[in-house]
């Protein structure tokens, strides 16, 4: 089971789930550098004293575990392109003092990925599953560049799930028109697709690159993702296929383990994970969705018992 605030890591927890914890105690102590030592007491809590008679103690065990997760934090400026909010000494992190928004969107991703995303998803009335998508919808516009197009599936349409996927096809210009397999009316929801992104020409005719992304919070995503498959989407919804079948896009919270199958869990993806995401986050925006942060921020540090 992952780590999940306001638990602690077990003893059989990843890097990345202890630096994450770590990363949540500099949150929760703003005006402090956390140390390993101050980590390992925290994960000590509840051990007897033993004696081991010349055995390693549990307290070196936490030791060994900690020095790995400090190497995984140590790698985290390079990973966001040296956009990591903490600042780092030797053993200790400290969370800038500095406002900015990229700290905001940090903090926002890393409490997606350890809060309980079903009982604490809505804070402040904000709903941060639905920001993830809006949020994803920018960064692929990013990813993708200054010509390109992104927006959240469905969002703009009322009704059903067949006018959702004809204003994709309006939107896009690919697919001709909605075609229903039979003759019952569809169930589906989104087909796991949450983003849409596409490249069109001057020409603004068929054959573009056109891109479908899934957003996913919290820490239970590894089977959910494999549900994204363009290519049935558009052979069961679409009159005719887009030219070019739509590449399959992956938005994470989490930051994948890099020692559990990295190579896999990207297989057929373009995964963008909590730091990737980071990567892409520029001045430019929009403030609608920045608002929309701080004010589940400001709920999450509530339950953080952050004044």
């Amino acid at each position: 089971m992952s780590y999940k605030y306001s638990e602690i890591p077990s003893p059989k927890a990843k890097k990345e789930e202890v630096a994450d914890f770590w990363e949540i105690e500099a949150i929760q102590n703003p005006d402090l550098f956390i140390s390993q030592i101050n980590i390992n007491k925290a994960l000590s809590i509840g051990d007897d004293e033993i004696d081991n008679d010349g055995i390693e103690s549990p307290e070196d065990e936490i030791d060994n575990k900690l020095e790995i997760a400090f190497q995984e934090i140590t790698s985290r400026p390079n990973f966001t392109n040296n956009k990591y909010p903490f600042v780092l000494k030797k053993y200790s992190i400290k969370l800038k003092e500095e406002e900015s928004t990229l700290k905001k969107i940090y903090q926002y991703l890393l409490l997606c990925t350890r809060f309980n995303m079903t009982e604490q998803k809505v804070q402040n009335g904000i709903d941060g599953t639905l920001l993830f998508e809006e949020l994803c919808a920018y960064v692929a516009t990013k990813y993708f560049g200054s010509k390109s197009e992104s927006f959240v599936f469905g969002t703009a349409v009322g009704g059903g799930f067949e006018d959702k996927v004809k204003d994709l096809i309006n939107r896009t210009g690919e697919g001709t028109g909605f075609k229903n397999p039979n003759s019952n009316p569809p169930t589906a929801k989104d087909f796991s697709i949450d983003v849409v992104s596409f490249i069109n020409f001057a020409d603004r005719r068929i054959g573009k690159l056109i891109a479908f992304g899934q957003c996913k919070t919290g820490t239970s995503w590894k089977n959910e993702i494999k549900r994204l498959k363009p290519e049935d989407f558009c052979k069961m919804w679409l009159i005719d296929h887009p030219v070019s079948t739509p590449l399959p896009l992956v938005f994470l919270t989490d930051t994948m383990h890099e020692d559990s199958n990295f190579y896999e869990t990207q297989l057929g993806y373009i995964v963008f994970n909590r730091f990737r995401i980071i990567e892409y986050i520029e001045d430019d925006i929009p403030d609608v969705i920045v608002e929309k942060i701080k004010t589940w921020l400001e709920g999450a540090f509530k339950v953080l018992e952050i004044n």
